[in-house]
């Protein structure tokens, strides 16, 4: 038994790449191959923490913790829909940033509207550009964020616009909705998904502004890359 757990715990180092041995474009294949898999497995781990939280929110007799319980399961759900765009479709460094955003939305139309549902999340039409997967994975999570909220808040389209220049990506959702209230702060006053977006804009140098005119729900987000 302790020689089993051995080699069960230290397999042998012969099943292990030696890319200093592999010609340059096999080990890239061998390195992208390792990484989907690193990627897909992180992805399940995320859906497996999800269903768990569902499951305890199920069988918990107080509505206040399946409340919270309800809304960790799905943010921790969104962030594997976010990691799912981004490397389970091939999507690599360099990747266009709007082939992504499209992608998302699809996803987030079926995820958040019912099929039935005359609803519908656009992406408006503008230049492309490229993004590296860490500036991605903060635009995925901002697009997420901004949508889920004018899904919930507001009836009718959801657009969302996309603007690169001077190492800035412009990230604008409009929604039908009655706006946000007079004198909105979003680092004071939002829930947790808008907070979460003001911090992933800050954080890179950029902003989140909140349009309060009357009949018109709109978020800009500056994500400086």
């Amino acid at each position: 038994m302790p020689a089993l757990l051995s080699f069960a715990m230290n397999p042998p180092s012969d099943h292990r790449p030696d890319f200093a041995k592999i010609p340059q474009d096999e080990a890239q294949s061998v390195q992208a191959l390792q990484l989907r898999e690193v990627h897909h497995r992180m992805r399940n781990s995320l859906h497996l923490i999800a269903c768990t939280l569902q499951l305890q929110s199920r069988q918990s007799g107080n509505a206040e913790t399946r409340h919270a319980l309800d809304i960790a399961a799905r943010r921790i759900d969104s962030v594997a829909r976010v990691h799912e765009h981004l490397y389970g479709n091939g999507l690599r460094t360099g990747q266009l940033a709007r082939t992504y955003v499209s992608s998302l939305l699809q996803d987030l139309q079926g995820a958040l509207l019912d099929p039935a549902s005359p609803r519908t999340l656009c992406l408006a039409p503008g230049e492309a550009f490229s993004l590296d997967s860490d500036a991605l994975l903060s635009l995925g999570s901002i697009v997420t964020e901004l949508v889920t909220n004018a899904v919930k808040y507001s009836a009718g389209r959801v657009r969302v616009a996309l603007a690169w220049g001077a190492g800035r990506v412009e990230i604008l959702v409009e929604d039908e909705g009655s706006g946000f209230p007079p004198g909105f702060d979003p680092a004071r006053d939002a829930g947790f998904g808008l907070r979460l977006v003001h911090h992933l804009c800050t954080a890179s140098g950029g902003t989140l502004t909140i349009d309060t005119k009357a009949g018109h729900g709109s978020a800009k987000a500056v994500l400086v890359h």
